[in-house]
């Protein structure tokens, strides 16, 4: 019988220190890649939002897939049309050694994104609710971590996609 923690093979055998450690700063780091997202986005740092990307990534977005270079600068006029965003990030599901590879792991944060239209416009706000699903690379020594592959699930939404 397997366990739940990379290299344990039973329940009965205990991680060391070190080992738990490294997970749990594993885990950390990869969740923190979709928030760091979504607080640049809705803090218009788009330094920040690419931050969280490895340079050969490819997003598959809800309007567009592309590698990360062209997906983010056709992104960041789409969202500078609204006069506010808020990402609500949910649930997360981090599995780590992906596919065995210590240094390849998998993250989807659900989330709520709200896009704001300013006062008096003609068009009605856009709500969506989607889930990012994350295949995430170890690109140091030091645990840092990229997204190397998005897709972007529509689970629902409310208003026009894409804004007219």
């Amino acid at each position: 019988m397997s366990g739940d923690f990379p290299g344990q093979k039973s329940w009965r055998e205990v991680p060391s220190d070190a080992e738990t450690l490294a997970w749990v700063r594993d885990r950390e780091l990869i969740r923190d890649l979709p928030q760091r997202y979504a607080h640049g986005i809705d803090t218009d740092d788009w330094e920040k939002v690419a931050s969280v990307f490895h340079p050969e990534c490819l997003v598959e977005g809800t309007l567009q897939a592309a590698a990360i270079q062209p997906y983010l600068e056709a992104l960041e006029p789409g969202v500078k049309q609204y006069e506010a965003t808020l990402h609500f990030m949910g649930n997360q599901f981090v599995e780590l050694r992906l596919e065995g590879d210590p240094d390849k792991a998998h993250v989807e944060t659900y989330a709520v994104a709200y896009h704001l239209e300013a006062e008096g416009s003609p068009h009605p706000d856009l709500v969506m609710g989607v889930r990012y699903c994350d295949t995430v690379l170890r690109v140091s020594d030091l645990s840092d971590w990229r997204i190397l592959h998005r897709k972007v699930i529509k689970q629902w939404h409310r208003g026009p996609l894409p804004r007219p």
